[in-house]
């Protein structure tokens, strides 16, 4: 069954993103993280290799309208868009973008959605947990009230 798993009231959403990607990088999943826009794409391409001083998580930057499927042989591709591409079963896809990859042509077997306090942010991601929960995936919430990163 199709995981997405919510982690709410993040302080600080790129720093804690950068270790998630890590985290699923490390653990050997095929990583897709999708952001807003090229902008945000740039920045977040940037601070993966500069987030910690003793490590960078190895990422590529894939553009949808070139290819049909990701290229993640380093384990992290990168891509932002409104057109959501259908994906290897496999792959982990951190959601940085307000989309709903429950409608994706393939939807991903596991996304991961990070959320900062922002109200019209939460609102959003209201709509995303209630997409999921009707689209039959097993949605999972994690509060991060009070908690670093």
């Amino acid at each position: 069954m199709a995981t997405v798993t919510f982690y709410t009231h993040v302080a600080a959403v790129t720093p804690f993103a950068c270790r998630l990607v890590q985290k699923a990088w490390a653990s050997g999943s095929r990583v897709l993280v999708w952001l807003e826009d090229e902008s945000a794409r740039q920045s977040f391409d940037a601070l993966l290799w500069s987030f910690e001083a003793a490590s960078f998580v190895p990422h590529t930057v894939w553009l949808p309208e070139e290819t049909t499927q990701p290229p993640i042989g380093a384990g992290v591709a990168l891509a932002c868009g409104t057109a959501l591409p259908p994906l290897a079963a496999d792959t982990v896809v951190l959601n940085l973008a307000d989309v709903y990859w429950c409608d994706a042509p393939q939807p991903p077997v596991r996304v991961l959605e990070i959320i900062g306090d922002d109200l019209d942010e939460l609102a959003a991601a209201r709509n995303r947990f209630r997409a999921y929960k009707q689209a039959g995936f097993a949605v999972q919430h994690h509060n991060r009230t009070g908690k670093d990163g």
